[in-house]
């Protein structure tokens, strides 16, 4: 890392020293970077993300369609063989080649932009970017939540759209075998799930019947309690839900479904919970994102016939409130495309970015190519049969082979979800969005690159200590003690993490 941190500073010197040791030190950073092809130009990109999930594909056909109105045309550099988009993208910036284009998460692009690696991005937004300008004027808050420390943006972010990220589900054909009614509030959850314990709600004579699954989330149940799994917003103050005495209350009450066998007892290893679970008929009520979830219910009629799995609104907690702990965020998922301040023509990079947030790029980036994933209908794109019927039935997969979706710099359209959607998702998120069940959520955050370390250093022991106490206390192998959880959390330097959370939230504030 120290060597990383002085490469930066010296990003001119050292890039002099890189072009006199090329066999080519006479050619210009427009000749190297650039490449005529025609009246197409070419740019360079490294997109590495989610350990190699998403690298950027030079074949991607949205890209070069977008090639087409831009005139620009990119060409990836990130190593297609690494799995690890920490170190690849480490690698670039030590190596001192910055490509024209970046993408990566806020707090490295923010830290190298502040070191001098990419431009900050106002002015040339203001100038030369009308369409991402005109959502930075409609969006309150979008500069706070993605600028860094010094107040300057040096990233155009990716930023999905809607409301609900994450609903609860249930099965209404097993209520209705039971005749029972849906559950309102936490007492009748737990009946509810008592029933479809003992009563052989999927009819074949066993109590082989699991109530509650879901893939290592069982914390998501805490707010049935009042209680969070990380850190959330009160009376505007940051805090960390397993620090506060509502937190041993929900405990208690988890290792007690756990015991009763009312939760999944491979919740913390099980992986693929609901393709094995409502595949075999077994499965009643969990917590997931609604868009894959509700296709289950299509992908499992012939093999589960009859099967309703639906989604269903938040028990009211013993405080009487009804909260989903999930949202999604208005203003970026902390990930974007920064610009190289080696590049030659940053207005022409600029107004390339700009393309995304028009009407039209946007729609390039939801929807694929028209003619072939999507047609325009009454005004409006509908996917054809080419899209729908997707490898799999999953139809992100197919869009993102084309390299829509991709979560490079575009403003996501929710009514993409809505078209390939079963009508259970779309009827819930309108509930959810309609009662607006969400629990308020901390602002996309921003940190100097000391608070950066303390809360690594101190966030990973943390987390890993939570994460292992909580296991034992719900599965009974350690008793419930909060005080000596927090002791420990203490040691390990807890106030200063929440400390340094709360500084930065005054900041976001006062900004």
């Amino acid at each position: 890392m120290k060597k990383r941190k002085l490469m930066i500073p010296l990003l001119a010197s050292m890039m002099m020293l890189v072009s006199g040791c090329s066999d080519d030190a006479s050619t210009s950073s427009k000749e190297k970077n650039v490449k005529k092809d025609g009246k197409v130009e070419e740019l360079k990109v490294f997109m590495h993300a989610s350990n190699g999930y998403f690298i950027f594909n030079d074949d991607w056909a949205t890209f070069k369609e977008a090639a087409k109105k831009t005139g620009i045309k990119l060409k990836g550099t990130a190593p297609k063989s690494s799995t690890n988009s920490a170190e690849a993208f480490n690698l670039m910036i030590a190596s001192g080649e910055i490509p024209d284009l970046v993408h990566g998460q806020k707090k490295y692009l923010n830290k190298y932009g502040m070191e001098g690696a990419f431009l900050p991005l106002n002015d040339l937004i203001k100038k030369h970017a009308p369409n991402i300008q005109k959502y930075v004027k409609e969006k309150e808050g979008f500069l706070k939540a993605n600028q860094g420390p010094d107040g300057k943006l040096y990233m155009v972010p990716y930023i999905s759209d809607g409301l609900v990220a994450e609903t609860y589900f249930i099965r209404q054909d097993w209520l209705d075998k039971l005749k029972l009614q849906m559950p309102q509030t936490v007492d009748e959850f737990y009946k509810v799930l008592k029933a479809f314990k003992e009563q052989d709600p999927n009819g074949n004579g066993k109590q082989d019947e699991i109530p509650y699954f879901s893939e290592d989330n069982i914390l998501g149940l805490g707010t049935l309690w009042g209680a969070f799994d990380g850190l959330y917003l009160e009376n505007g103050e940051i805090k960390y839900g397993p620090y506060e005495a509502k937190f041993q209350t929900a405990m208690e009450n988890l290792s007690k479904w756990y015991k009763e066998g009312l939760i999944d007892p491979e919740i913390f290893t099980r992986e693929k919970s609901r393709e094995y679970l409502l595949g075999n008929n077994l499965g009643g009520a969990s917590r997931y994102y609604p868009g894959s979830t509700a296709g289950y219910n299509d992908a499992l009629k012939d093999k589960v016939p009859g099967i309703n799995f639906i989604v269903m609104a938040p028990p009211e907690n013993t405080e009487g409130k009804r909260i989903e702990p999930t949202k999604r965020s208005d203003f970026g998922n902390n990930l974007g495309v920064a610009i190289s301040a080696q590049t030659e023509n940053p207005e022409k990079v600029i107004k390339y970015l700009d393309f995304f947030y028009s009407e039209e790029g946007r729609r390039l980036m939801n929807y694929g190519i028209e003619g072939e994933t999507y047609e325009i209908k009454d005004g409006k794109p509908v996917f054809t049969d080419k899209a729908l019927k997707a490898k799999d039935g999953n139809i992100v997969e197919n869009l993102r082979s084309y390299g829509s979706q991709v979560p490079f710099s575009f403003h996501q359209d929710f009514e993409y979800e809505k078209l390939w959607m079963n009508p259970i998702a779309v009827k819930g998120i309108e509930e959810y969005t309609k009662g607006n069940f969400f629990a308020e959520q901390i602002p996309n955050l921003t940190f100097t690159e000391e608070e950066e370390k303390t809360l690594t250093d101190i966030g990973t022991q943390i987390t890993t200590y939570k994460d292992e106490t909580v296991q034992k206390w719900i599965m009974g192998s350690e008793p419930v003690n909060l005080e000596q959880f927090k002791k420990r959390l203490d040691e390990m330097g807890f106030k200063e993490y929440i400390k340094v959370y709360n500084a930065a939230y005054k900041r976001y504030q006062d900004s």
